[in-house]
């Protein structure tokens, strides 16, 4: 697959990043996949995922945000910027029709990706109902989305070994932005919160394409970079965990109470669809087991040590 977007030099013009290492050719051994994760913090596989299924997705996206005013239907902006926050997000109807639909629900169920996490978390690894969509504005005159602020997610999730994937949803080239992550940040101190810098050495990223999955892990430090394209960047979070483990109340009900697994209804026809594990530990904010957090890839930094566990919304 062609990746175009500017290449290097464009790359350094933006923010001093390097290539993306690509584990592609180690999908199927999960004891190197674990030991690559646990040096560099991060596993990226180019091509992993047919690209039927996340175009699909995309497309679903991008029709209910078009029918809601977000577009012109080609990805250009039509509106001023909306949802820049989570609470806007959730009230917004063409976001929530977007985060509803199934084509952008079906992704973590997809084998490949469900099978590469379980291998590295083991058999019983699920991904949370709450699936993040990043519909990211061209950043200029529309102010600076929070997910360009360096940042980790263990402080927001309060799970140890938490992993994230990360899934284009539209062919990412460099100008477009997409997703930096600190090569090795999993192995230090604790990271504060603030906007990537321009020239800031050891970042690294690609031109992403579809059908790409950038996982990390939840020390390690990434963020956006700036969309300086003139169309909407959509991508799409994935949170998963090991069903031994409490998981967040939120990321499994989402906003509505703890009636029903999110979409459980909506989605438990499809032969694709599994739900939670049956005997997991559902927590709010502040029941989390608290203290350092720990790793079963790595030896965790004992700057750790001294954290102290806060209520933050998840990015």
């Amino acid at each position: 697959m062609a990746h175009h977007g500017g290449g290097p030099a464009l790359r350094r013009r933006l923010v001093r990043v390097k290539e993306l290492v690509d584990s592609a050719s180690l999908v199927g051994d999960p004891e190197s996949l674990r030991a690559r994760l646990g040096v560099y913090g991060y596993l990226f596989f180019r091509g992993l995922l047919p690209t039927g299924p996340v175009t699909e997705a995309g497309a679903a996206v991008g029709a209910a945000l078009a029918a809601g005013g977000w577009t012109h239907g080609s990805g250009l902006p039509s509106s001023p910027p909306r949802a820049l926050n989570t609470a806007d997000a959730v009230r917004d109807p063409a976001f929530r029709a977007a985060t509803a639909s199934r084509p952008f629900n079906r992704i973590p169920y997809l084998p490949m990706l469900r099978g590469l996490v379980r291998g590295l978390l083991g058999a019983d690894a699920f991904s949370y109902p709450v699936k993040v969509l990043r519909a990211v504005y061209p950043e200029a005159g529309s102010g600076i989305p929070r997910g360009r602020y360096v940042h980790q997610d263990f402080p927001g999730a309060g799970v140890c070994d938490l992993l994230t994937t990360w899934v284009p949803l539209m062919p990412i080239p460099v100008r477009l932005g997409g997703l930096a992550v600190m090569p090795g940040s999993n192995l230090r101190a604790p990271e504060r919160v603030r906007l990537l810098g321009t020239e800031e050495p050891g970042w690294a990223t690609t031109d992403y394409g579809v059908g790409d999955v950038l996982l990390f892990h939840c020390l390690t430090s990434h963020a956006a970079l700036p969309n300086r394209s003139t169309v909407l960047r959509l991508s799409q979070d994935s949170r998963w965990q090991p069903g031994g483990q409490p998981a967040p109340a939120r990321m499994v009900y989402g906003p509505a109470g703890r009636d029903w697994e999110l979409y459980s209804r909506l989605l438990r026809s499809e032969p694709w669809w599994e739900p939670v594990p049956s005997t997991l530990v559902v927590a709010d904010d502040g029941q989390l087991p608290p203290g350092a957090p720990w790793s079963r890839f790595f030896a965790v930094h004992p700057g750790w040590a001294n954290w102290t566990p806060r209520v933050q919304p998840a990015r």
